[in-house]
């Protein structure tokens, strides 16, 4: 079963179902924790409403907020009664919470972020065993909590069972349990005998409840129990026991004063143990791992307590002692069944229950310093500090919250599905094992096995599937289709299965031959089952998956014929389609996967029409369409309306509350030359006729992103053209026919040529630079800061001391560089001057100025240049000047800042030194620029775009190029563009590569060509030499191949110094590129140098270009004078001598 793009389910609906149930649930769970406050001192009383809060609208949009720099969000309002000598009822503003735009990310002081899904651990128990420093076999049960302390009972070889935490070494169980409360006697009936036994009947555990505490600290004790042989082998066992529960509590007292002071009464200790593992308030399971622990203890009545309780703590004890026995196997940390994820929501939630303790803390602490004699003032009570500073601590140090990926389309909605073990409460990605970071069975279908970032965060942060989607209670699920007896059944839908089914179900994966109507092979098949590939009958199997490509994340499913490649190469492809930047020009790639528009559609980059209509206004930042409202079942015609012939059939549908109005071909075609005949359209003619609404579209020119690229809507629509709904009106960022486009297709042959593609390197053709292929733009964004002092002041002037005549003209008459000038490197974009008081009176006089406070009579003014000027190796074309507005800052400072905003766009041609690459992981970096008609040509003169090394192919396994790039050279000649689903050879055997060789005969047919195929070299045609006209010796593998241009650009990497910054104690020169620093020459650049005895430029290298600060100024006379320089000593050996002295070592130079 072929699916098409509209199958897929939408791509940010995960984060976007989570922030609405945020809204909708979470939120207003968390507002309701607000109690009422009562301070008895000062007889006030607050009521909190939480039931009737409110969230007010954005007061800027979108593109408003990222242009002043604001905030995209919404104020959260709640009423109070405020019960004090006036009672008043009144509301308050509680906080400022960010809102999740249309497209799933967040605006923040003007910067688009997004909050990346956390995979944590899920609450619950876990056995598993390991040994300790000395090989000493152990055996755990670790208490996972989603808030409060975790706890792990710790049992060793002799059935000795400690119970430690993070904060204190560890407390024997048995103690612990007394100091609860627990008679030894009914702690020993649960401990089991050497060899495994069940000694306790579930059901009635509820009994024990009956063992806790009364209120003067006393134990219930049971009658009716009499010891028997198991208690007596217990108690032989654990010896140190203790009869009362004071001295248990007096014990651990003494094993952890954590808890605990020495002046605390009995009570109050207790009372701290209680609190610490079994007050709600303290300590919180979750739903999650309540759920979880009466799953494992095969506990199925109604229990749940979302806090820990002596049966609990009992029954871990006697599955821990059932673990050591064997009974059965310890749980795998890996499985995604013991993983759950932590969404948008769940995220914001928790900060919410942090913001409203912080703030219930602030509002007790100002009703005490409240003065009630005064005229009581709201805003010295309440303040929405606590709950925005939490808010904002959140997104803006939590790692979770990051800049978002802006390159291309595909970038963004990849940050977007991201999925990270890292974070707070996650994992430390310094620390990990292997283990964590491999891939697991239970990935199939949920997350993608492919994409992962290279270096240390490999296998910590990876992407979501295409399918995968998240329960309700946050575990990642995928979707099947079942079978019934070998037959998939399609028409009963789709099942979404979660982790914890795969050691039940067997599953099938899709690329398997199956009948037109569902029926599966009779042979066995390859089955998914308790985490292992077994054979399997098509009878015996229950589910299969709904699609090829269900395993992999979305940048993946965009390269073709990847099953060809080795993984290692689809990682890097997948990695590498993010960082293609989008060029003057976007083309659609001529072989794809048919994934292209779904990410376009989903992410809304471009601009639809919401109905059908007519184009009635063009321009480059407006677009205005008039639709027909469809609200009348008849329209009555006059007679003098000619235009439209017969009554217009009205089709009713009520489902969609609309009606559709059927124009015919006579209708469409008097109607578009009635509108484009004329030049301004009279819309209140057709007013006695028609009812028409007018629909306005702004588009946006020259958008800034976090990475720099830049994207702007090119209109698809003419003037009076009619357009129907859902049409494309604009194209966005890297688009092309609605369709992801994020390079160019290109003429690629595969051939060594004299060394300049050795080792990667590329060789390209220069008509690439002449006809802007791979040129792209960039935006720079500046902020200019204008400063005001009491005494200093900077005024905006285009009269800059030493400015010139050309430089001059570019500015306005305030200073400021005009909108649409082309400005290079050093040119001034905003004049300024400050003024600056100069005292030219000797020191005595300043002295006394001071004392007296009187001002001096040699004070003047003097103007220094402060102009803001273009970068180093900066250049292009001003877009946009605007002011920021002018924050007030809570300070006693008098001086004022205003923020100037200037965008400068830059068209970057491809260069030698920028980076490109393939969609399978084939990079390189151009190495030499040739002229067209030096590069090597087909038979029929078209001349090669690209050369590549064939030794990169080989060696990397990634076969997937090859086949692409002869698709892709049928493809040309046939005139057609290719989707192909990456394991097409489920369908047959040698799919891919009959396939291709199939298009290219149809081609030579086609063509008459009969280069293009030849039997005796399939693939491989005769390429000339440019330089001698003759054939190469062997054929060459040529074809078409879709080549991106990544955002690594040498223009951004490129520098030189000649001389620059020194620093202060070393006097060696800074480094990085941004301080004018100097590439360091270490220790194994020395041995190189050494090596070719290089002695003369080797030492100085060491000396006048690095630290001998005396040499260095007076290297230009030595030069002069042809004699050499003295050998002195050098900063970094005084330093050194001084740190000797530091140490007490007298440190001499003798001659």
């Amino acid at each position: 079963m072929y699916i098409t793009p509209l199958f897929f389910p939408n791509l940010l609906r995960i984060q976007r179902n989570s922030f609405l149930n945020f809204l909708e649930y979470g939120l207003k769970k968390e507002i309701q924790k607000l109690e009422v406050i009562l301070e008895t001192e000062k007889n006030i009383k607050i009521i909190f409403y939480p039931k009737l809060y409110q969230l007010e609208l954005p007061y800027y949009n979108c593109n408003d907020c990222i242009l002043n720099s604001e905030t995209y969000s919404c104020e959260l309002s709640i009423p109070i009664k405020f019960v004090g000598p006036v009672p008043r009822i009144l509301w308050i503003n509680l906080a400022n919470i960010p809102v999740l735009t249309n497209n799933c990310h967040f605006i923040l002081n003007g910067s688009p972020r997004v909050v990346v899904s956390q995979m944590v651990r899920s609450p619950g128990i876990y056995f598993h065993k390991g040994k300790d420093d000395f090989f000493i076999l152990s055996y755990y049960a670790d208490i996972i909590s989603e808030r409060g302390t975790w706890l792990r009972l710790e049992m060793t070889e002799n059935d000795y069972v400690v119970l430690r935490t993070k904060s204190f070494p560890g407390i024997p169980f048995i103690i612990f349990l007394q100091a609860l409360g627990l008679k030894p006697k009914t702690i020993y009936s649960f401990l089991p005998r050497e060899k495994p036994i069940d000694l306790i009947d579930l059901d009635d555990l509820e009994d024990l409840n009956k063992n806790k505490l009364k209120e003067n600290n006393e134990l219930k004790e049971d009658e009716n129990f009499e010891e028997d042989e198991i208690l007596q082998e217990n108690k032989k066992r654990y010896d140190e026991t203790y009869d009362s529960q004071i001295l248990a509590l007096r014990k651990i007292d003494k094993h952890c004063k954590y808890f605990f002071t020495n002046n605390g009464s009995i009570t109050w200790n207790l009372q701290l143990l209680f609190n610490r593992f079994m007050s709600p308030k303290y300590y919180d399971l979750g739903y999650v791992g309540r759920i979880q622990l009466n799953k494992k203890f095969h506990f199925y009545k109604n229990n749940f307590d979302l806090t820990l309780n002596v049966n609990d703590l009992l029954l871990s004890v006697h599955f821990l002692f059932k673990f050591k026995y064997g009974l059965f196997e310890d749980d795998e940390i890996d499985n995604l069944k013991n993983k759950r994820v932590k969404i948008i929501g769940e995220l914001l939630q928790y900060q919410l229950i942090i913001g409203i303790q912080r703030l219930k803390i602030s509002i007790k602490n100002r009703i005490l310093k409240l003065d009630l004699n005064n005229e009581l003032n709201i805003n010295k009570v309440f303040s929405s500090k606590p709950m925005n500073t939490t808010i904002a601590e959140f997104f803006g140090l939590n790692p979770l919250s990051q800049f978002m990926d802006e390159i291309n389309p595909l970038s963004i909605i990849t940050h977007k599905r991201r999925l990270s073990s890292l974070g707070l409460g996650g994992i430390s990605a310094d620390n990990t094992i292997l283990t964590i970071r491999s891939i697991h069975p239970t990935l199939y279908g949920r997350i993608c096995p492919i994409e992962t970032p290279e270096g240390k965060n490999a296998g910590l942060v990876n992407s979501f599937s295409i399918f995968a989607d998240v329960k309700s209670d946050c575990f990642l699920q995928t979707p099947l289709y079942k079978i019934n007896n070998g037959h998939i059944v399609y028409n009963t839908g789709i099942n979404c299965l979660a982790a914890d089914y795969d050691d039940t179900h067997s599953i099938l994966s899709a690329d398997v031959k199956r009948s037109r109507v569902g029926f599966l092979s009779d042979k066995k098949l390859p089955t998914l089952i308790k985490q292992e590939l077994r054979e399997l009958d098509s009878k015996d199997i229950d589910f299969i998956s709904i699609s090829r490509i269900q395993m992999l994340s979305i940048a993946t499913s965009l390269i073709p014929f990847l099953e060809h490649n080795d993984a290692n190469r689809v990682l890097m492809g997948s990695n590498m389609q993010r960082q293609a930047v989008p060029l003057l020009i976007p083309e659609c790639c001529l072989v794809g996967t048919g994934l292209e528009s779904k990410i376009i559609n989903d992410l809304d980059e471009g601009i639809n029409s919401y109905s059908d209509g007519i184009v009635y206004y063009l321009s480059f930042r407006k677009l205005i369409i008039y639709n027909f409202i469809r609200k009348y079942k008849k329209i009555l015609l006059k007679d003098n309306f000619l235009r439209f012939t017969t009554i217009l059939n009205i089709n009713s549908f009520d489902f969609l509350k609309q009606e559709k109005i059927d124009f015919n071909k006579i209708k469409y075609n008097s109607l578009f030359l009635f509108f484009k005949n004329k030049k301004v359209i009279q819309i209140h003619s057709f007013k006695k006729f028609l009812k028409f609404q007018k629909i306005d579209y702004f588009l946006h020119s020259y958008k800034h992103s976090n990475q720099g690229t830049c994207s702007l809507n090119r209109v698809q629509v003419n003037s009076s053209q009619w357009v129907i709904k859902r049409n494309s009106l604009a194209n966005g960022l890297s688009m092309c026919q609605n369709e992801l486009a994020l390079g160019k297709n290109l003429f690629v042959g595969y051939i060594s040529w004299k060394g300049y593609n050795f080792e990667d390197a590329v060789v390209i053709s220069k008509k690439l630079r002449t006809n802007h292929v791979y040129t792209s733009t960039h935006l720079e964004k500046f902020e200019i800061e204008i400063t005001s002092f009491d005494e200093n002041v900077e005024f905006l002037t285009r009269d800059v001391p030493g400015i010139t005549f050309e430089q001059q003209k570019k500015l306005d008459n305030t200073g400021i560089i005009k909108i649409g000038s082309f400005v290079s490197e050093n040119d001034i974009l905003v004049g300024k001057v400050l003024r600056i008081k100069s005292d030219f009176s000797s020191p005595y006089r300043k002295l006394l100025k001071n004392i007296f406070k009187k001002g001096s009579k040699d004070l003047k003014y003097e103007f220094k240049d402060v102009s803001f000027k273009v970068p180093k190796y900066k250049k292009g074309r001003i877009t946009l000047i605007k002011y920021q507005p002018i924050k007030k800052k809570k300070s006693r400072d008098k001086s004022y800042n205003r923020i100037l905003l200037i965008h400068l766009l830059q068209n970057r041609i491809i260069q030698i030194g920028d980076k490109i690459s393939g969609r399978h992981g084939n990079k390189g970096v151009i190495s030499q620029v040739l002229e067209e008609i030096n590069m090597p040509y087909l038979v029929d003169g078209t001349a090669l775009d690209i050369i590549l090394n064939p030794l990169g192919v080989p060696s990397r396994m990634n076969i997937g190029q090859v086949l692409e790039c002869l698709l892709g050279l049928a493809s040309t000649y046939v005139l057609k563009r290719f989707k192909i689903i990456p394991f097409d050879e489920a369908i047959d055997f040698e799919l891919s590569r009959n396939f291709v060789y199939s298009k290219l005969y149809l081609s030579k047919i086609k063509t008459g060509n009969k280069w293009l195929f030849n039997l005796t070299y399939p693939g491989k045609t005769k390429l000339i030499d440019a330089y001698s006209g003759l054939y190469f010796d062997q054929p060459i593998t040529v074809g078409k191949a879709y080549i991106l241009k990544l955002i690594h650009l040498v223009e951004e990497k490129i520098h030189a110094r000649s001389t620059g910054p020194y620093a202060l104690v070393t006097q060696q020169p800074l480094k990085g590129k941004s301080k004018q620093g100097g590439q360091r020459i270490g220790e194994m650049e020395v041995w190189a140098l050494e090596g070719y005895g290089a002695a003369y430029i080797l030492h100085e290298l060491l000396t006048i270009k690095s630290d001998d600060s005396e040499n260095r100024q007076h290297v230009v006379s030595v030069l002069l004078e042809s004699r050499s320089s003295k050998v002195r000593t050098t900063e970094t050996f005084k330093v050194l001598i001084r740190e000797l002295q530091s140490l007490c070592l007298n440190v001499q130079f003798f001659k």
